[in-house]
């Protein structure tokens, strides 16, 4: 899925399901790419960075990713969008996609995440909140790096989602 939400945002690819979206729109954009694999952005709304290219600080919050896919957002403030895979261990990730703003407003970019996601909206959420669906194998965040909001997708691994899935079967019971 990742190299397929790559080929959408580098232009390549024209899918007749992909969405078109501003760069502006960060919580559409986030949600189109990482949740729906269906974004469509124009060459001229994003420019490919290397990870090296991102601010230390966020950079420094992003680890180590065995490979990298990022894109400057031609809109305001300073905006990315990355696509990151590390190597395969308990309890990380392999696959994360998510998006980095300092002219993001969280509050309002995490309402509409946790709408996606769980289907309303809680008066009570914190800010920085996450969210585990492990039926489809992921962890859903709104948080903030290194001067940054951030909207983002941890993906499990095939390991960490089946004792996820046992976990929370567990606590239905």
């Amino acid at each position: 899925m990742l190299s397929f939400l790559a080929a959408i945002l580098a232009g390549s690819v024209q899918a007749s399901a992909a969405t078109d979206v501003l760069p502006s729109d960060f919580s559409g954009l986030f949600q189109a790419t990482c949740l729906d694999g269906q974004a469509r952005l124009r060459a001229n709304e994003v420019t490919p960075i290397s990870f090296d290219q991102l601010p230390a600080g966020l950079r420094d919050e992003l680890g180590h990713p065995a490979s990298a896919k990022i894109w400057q957002l031609n809109a305001a403030g300073r905006s990315y969008l990355y696509l990151l895979e590390y190597q395969v261990a308990p309890g990380a990730s392999p696959k994360i996609c998510g998006l980095a703003s300092d002219a993001m407003d969280l509050r309002t970019a995490g309402d509409a995440l946790e709408r996606r996601v769980t289907g309303s909206v809680s008066r009570d959420r914190l800010q920085s909140t996450q969210w585990l669906n492990a039926k489809d194998g992921y962890v859903a965040m709104a948080t903030t790096a290194a001067r940054f909001n951030v909207l983002q997708i941890s993906w499990m691994s095939d390991a960490d989602r089946a004792a996820a899935l046992v976990q929370t079967e567990a606590l239905a019971h």
